[in-house]
């Protein structure tokens, strides 16, 4: 009976104790167990090409934007300044050219030679942008690297050809895709790991790979020399 007497008030004060103690541990235990480093997570792949919304991509790799006033703002898209790397200078046509959609429009020039490229819309070119020829179409091909400007009546009928928004991205892909089977055995090392491709495509590929690229990719005809 005095044991009993003296060993309930002594559980009383041990008890929380021990309750907490044993929480103390429990939660010990749990942070034991979770490493002190965990290394981030390895982000997807985005692709080779960077496409924004709110312009339309023709297949042969020129852009449009609508510019207000019934005119376009159109140039060469990401895939483009990959190939032809650093752009050395510009072929623009003169101020009332009229342009044609799927046409010949303006030419891109770097160390491998020249690119030419087709016009995204049909229209007249009322103004040329002096930054192409400065770095901006290596820097911000989207933006500021814009080439023309076109007075494009018939942008509406014009834009049921072009690739917008995901269907655009999901085409470009697809280019990236194509592009691979065309300079893997070129550039093998360029491509280790998923890594992208090497800017200035046209100076790392042979000439009948670039002439592959030109027809297959931009639609014309190019063999590097003057065009």
């Amino acid at each position: 009976v005095s044991f009993l007497a003296l060993f309930v008030p002594f559980w009383r004060y041990t008890a929380p104790r021990v309750a907490v103690l044993a929480e103390a541990v429990e939660k010990a235990v749990e942070k034991a167990a979770v490493p002190a480093f965990a290394p981030p997570l390895r982000p997807e792949p985005v692709g080779w090409f960077h496409v924004p919304d709110g312009l339309g991509l023709h297949p042969g790799h020129a852009w449009a934007k609508a510019a207000g006033g019934g005119e376009v703002l159109v140039g060469a898209d990401d895939f483009a300044r990959a190939v032809i790397g650093h752009v050395q200078d510009v072929d623009l046509p003169p101020l009332g050219t009229v342009v044609r959609q799927g046409e010949p429009a303006f030419t891109l020039r770097g160390a491998a030679g020249p690119l030419p490229m087709v016009s995204p819309v049909d229209g007249m070119v009322v103004a040329t942008n002096p930054s192409a020829r400065i770095g901006a179409v290596d820097s911000d091909p989207y933006g500021n690297g814009w080439l023309l400007r076109v007075q494009a009546p018939q942008f509406k009928r014009n834009a049921r050809q072009l690739l917008s928004g995901s269907a655009a991205r999901a085409w470009m892909e697809d280019v990236a895709k194509r592009l691979r089977s065309v300079i893997a055995p070129d550039l093998g090392p360029a491509l280790a790991d998923g890594g992208v491709p090497v800017d200035g495509i046209a100076g790392e590929v042979g000439p009948e790979a670039f002439r592959q690229i030109a027809k297959e990719f931009f639609f014309v005809e190019s063999d590097r020399g003057g065009v």
